[in-house]
Order: C-alpha cells, then structure tokens, then sequence
C-alpha cells in the first residue's frame, strides 16, 4: 500500500447546492456528515463545513435552468486551509451536486496534494468509475459510511491491505478498484446519535427553511428512526443503497434521541426523515405513545412519504395525539396498472382512497407525491393521474416528471430502450424537465402539463379552504413574502415566459 501521513484532523464538508430555478431552496443539518462525525470523533479531531449553509444567500447562476448556492470554490479552500486537515470527506447526494464535491477535492489537493479525500452519497455510490476519473478523489465510500470510513482511516494509518474492503472503490497500479457496497450495519441502535453539536444549529434555526417548507413551530430538526425501505420501486435507489430490508432503530433509542432534541436543544417541531416510519406498525405505535406520555408536545410531519397499507385507526390517532400535522403519501401514480406494471408499487387505489380519506377525517394534512412521464405510461395514464389527485382532494401536492437517477432501475429501463440516461458524471438532473420522450408524450408535453396542474391544483386550495390555505402558507404571507413571490417567478411565472419565448 501507498504510504501516506497519518491522518489525526478530519474535514467533513457539505458542499454547495446546485438546484432548479423551480425548485424552492431548503436547508437542514445534513444527517450523513452528522453520524460520520459522531463514529469518527473518538478517534479523530473533526470538523464539520456545511458550505451550502454558509453560503446560503450567495447564488450563481450554473447551466441553463439551475442555480447554485452556498460557498464559492475560493472561500471552501480557504477554509480548508485555514482548518488544515489530513482527510476532507466530501457528501455527494445528488447528480446535480457532483460538479460542487468536485470542486471541493480540487481546492483540498490545491491547498495540500498529501489530503486524503474521500467522497460518498447516492451519486458516487453508482457511479463510482466516472467519479475517479478525476485524480482529486482519492476514495469512494459505497454505501454507509460509519464503519467503512473509520476502517479505511486506521488501514491507511498503519499502512495495512485495505484493497479488499467492501465498501470502496479507489485507483491502483491495475486501474481502478470497484469493491461491492459496504454491509448495512444490522443494528443501527449500535450507532452514535448525529453530532449536531458540530454544526451551527443557530444558523439553519434562524433561516428557517427545512425540507417541504412548511412547519408548524420553531425550532425545527430532522432525524431517522430506521434505515432501508422493503419496497424496489423503479425509480428511487434507496432500497438499493440502504439495503433492500427495514432496519429499525429501537423504540427506547428513538425516544432518547427526542428527549436530547427536546431538553437539550430547545426543539419544537421533527422532521422525520425515514424512508418509511410506519413499516413496522406495532413499532410506529410504540414510538408516538411514547412521545405522549413523555409529554414532548412536538409538531411532527413526513416529508419523504408513509406506507399508506400501514395505516390503521389506532395508528392514525396516536399520530394526531402526537403532533403529527400533515402525512406525506408516496402515490406516485393515479393508474393502478402503471404502480404495479412500471413503477413496481405494491399499493392499490382502494388502499389509498381508504388511508386518505382515514387521515383526514382525524384533521391531519395531506401531501402527494406523483410522478408522470414513464417508460410506457400512455397520456391517458397521465390524465388518470390527474383525475385521481381531484378525486382525493389532498391538500397539496407534489408533481414530477420520471428522472432515471443513477442507479435506479428506470436507468436501467432507459438504457435497454435506448433513451438518454444519466452517463456523465456533471449532469445536472431535475424532477421539472424530462429527460426523454417517447411515442407517447415529448418533452414539451410533460413539461407543460405538470406545470399547468401542479399549479392550478395547489392554487385551488386558497378557494377550497381559504382558513387552511393561509394557515398552511403563512410563513410565506406574513413572515417570508419576499420568498413566496420568489416561487412563485420561478416555478409558474418564469418557465411560462420560456415557454412562449421558445414557441415565438
């Protein structure tokens, strides 16, 4: 093995964020970098630089369609330099912001050539041997991180054979080395809580602006209860980069976690961040009696999405008893064939008319997910999509057009029909422009149909139920005006504008 100096400081850092102009912008602690640090810190002196956060009101313009913000590439090595590290740990969540984690490991070999630089996330996970095309990156963790990375630190430390670890993927005298994805830790209730002390909580606290936008009270923090999702649904890597099975955290470990969050940092209001809270029903339960009789009186909502087939009276009442405000259903498609034959869902149209119309007749929210623009799903499907969504009459909605993330099995699905997938490593991609066309529908089609819907639907709100529209979207009324004319530029004024601009 190569000999290196010993690593003792590590630099963890998030990087900037490249995003949609039709996206709204969102910040909150970022939970990897926060359990890396939390194995980590025993043995090494850590540091945390959450660089979208710094940078939070420093936007630039990137290519056509998206924004970056957070630090420029100058202040990031200046930072590094200033924190003098023997390792940086890069997060890459997304396509998009690979561009960003690149710039990071230039400005670390800039400022040292001998830093260790390592880089894990979604992105670099399926996509390892584009990544190390680039001799800044040194390593990619694949998969979970919190025993991977101690493991390779005291390999390169003592100067040991890490080359069979699984879990990495590095450059040798043979090429390149692609080991399999690191093991899941099979009990997560073994794992530290996420150092939140390293990061500048006052500062996400003040800005205010966590996943899904909407809260209720503030403060307002993120957790997981369990890892894995048991589903294969085509287009979300998850249950392919978490593990294809739901470890849960136990109920005791939960509840400690919210007793520090509550006691210790003054928070009011949870984001829970699971892939699927509710697997497990006897556990969910558990959790939310819990957080009854231990007197917490958070506000709670689900910004990634529920198992509607897990939901029953009981569990519905202990969520309203708890603070649950608003569910967020994962439905993805109003076209019972298209879930089953296209998106792999096991979910059927009475199972979700029944939840739904169960949640909210206890005076909880509801938010859908949907997505349009699949492989073989027909305009009429499409429109089924739409007309389910108005016979549901959800509170709001999310609405997406098919993206093939790497991956995915709906990349692997473009590929063997010859549509465009995600192949270089920098491409910007975006749940608003579609990536293909098909004898279906083309771009134009999608684009303007999500966008006529997704905006005529959310807007009907404010005459459906004027009390709950402006109870829902006060923050923007009353406290972040500026911010909701900003939406709503970029997301119905602005692509509007394009849109004639591209027909003239």
């Amino acid at each position: 093995m190569e000999k290196r100096k010993k690593i003792k400081k590590v630099l963890l850092i998030f990087p900037p964020v490249t995003f949609s102009r039709e996206s709204p912008k969102q910040i909150m602690p970022p939970l990897g970098i926060g359990y890396l640090a939390a194995v980590l810190r025993d043995d090494y002196e850590v540091c945390i630089l959450d660089a979208a956060l710094e940078g939070y009101n420093q936007e630039r313009p990137e290519r056509k369609g998206f924004l970056t913000y957070g630090l420029s590439t100058a202040q990031i090595e200046a930072r590094i330099r200033g924190a003098a590290p023997d390792a940086v740990g890069v997060s890459c969540l997304y396509s998009s912001q690979f561009p960003q984690t690149l710039a990071v490991t230039e400005a670390a070999k800039r400022v040292d050539p001998d830093i260790v630089t390592v880089i894990g996330g979604t992105h670099p996970s399926f996509l390892p041997e584009e990544c190390l095309r680039h001799p800044s990156i040194d390593f990619i963790v694949r998969g979970e991180g919190e025993t991977v990375l101690p493991r390779l630190f005291a390999a390169l430390n003592a100067g040991t054979d890490y080359s069979a670890f699984p879990g990495i993927a590095f450059r040798d005298a043979g090429g390149m080395r692609i080991n399999s994805f690191s093991e899941p830790a099979a009990d997560v209730d073994k794992l530290p809580f996420p150092e939140r002390a390293a990061f500048p909580l006052e500062k996400y606290f003040r800005i205010n602006l966590p996943m899904g936008l909407v809260y209720r009270r503030a403060p307002v923090i993120n957790m997981i209860t369990s890892r894995g999702c048991i589903y294969n649904c085509a287009f979300c890597s998850s249950c392919r980069f978490w593990g294809n099975r739901f470890r849960p955290r136990s109920v005791d470990s939960v509840l400690a976690e919210m007793e520090y969050l509550k006691r210790t940092l003054g928070v009011r209001e949870i984001k829970f961040f699971d892939d699927n809270l509710t697997c497990d029903p006897r556990r969910a339960k558990a959790i939310f009696r819990g957080m009854i009789e231990r007197g917490f009186d958070f506000t709670w909502n689900t910004p990634n999405g529920i198992d509607l087939r897990t939901l029953d009276e009981e569990m519905i009442v202990l969520m309203k008893q708890s603070g649950c405000y608003e569910l967020t259903l994962a439905i993805e498609s109003g076209d019972e064939s298209v879930r089953k034959t296209i998106i792999n869902k096991p979910l059927d149209s009475e199972t979700i008319i029944r939840a739904t119309r169960l949640i909210q007749r206890h005076g909880i929210d509801t938010y859908g997910f949907f997505i349009i623009g699949f492989p073989g799903e027909t305009r009429r499907q499409i429109g089924q999509t739409f007309r389910f969504i108005e016979t549901l009459r959800l509170d709001r909605i999310s609405l997406f057009i098919a993206n093939p993330l790497p991956g995915t099995r709906l990349s692997e699905i473009c590929r063997e029909l010859g549509y465009p997938a995600p192949s270089g490593a920098d491409q910007c991609l975006d749940y608003f422009h579609a990536c293909f066309e098909t004898k279906e529908f083309s771009r134009r089609y999608l684009e303007k149909a999500r966008r006529d819907f997704y905006w005529k639907y959310n807007l009907s709100l404010l005459l459906r139920n004027p009390f709950k529209f402006f109870r829902k979207y006060s923050i923007f009324l009353c406290v972040r005006p500026l911010l909701l004319w900003e939406m709503l530029w970029k997301k119905l004024i602005a692509p509007s504008v394009r849109n004639a601009d591209n027909k003239s």
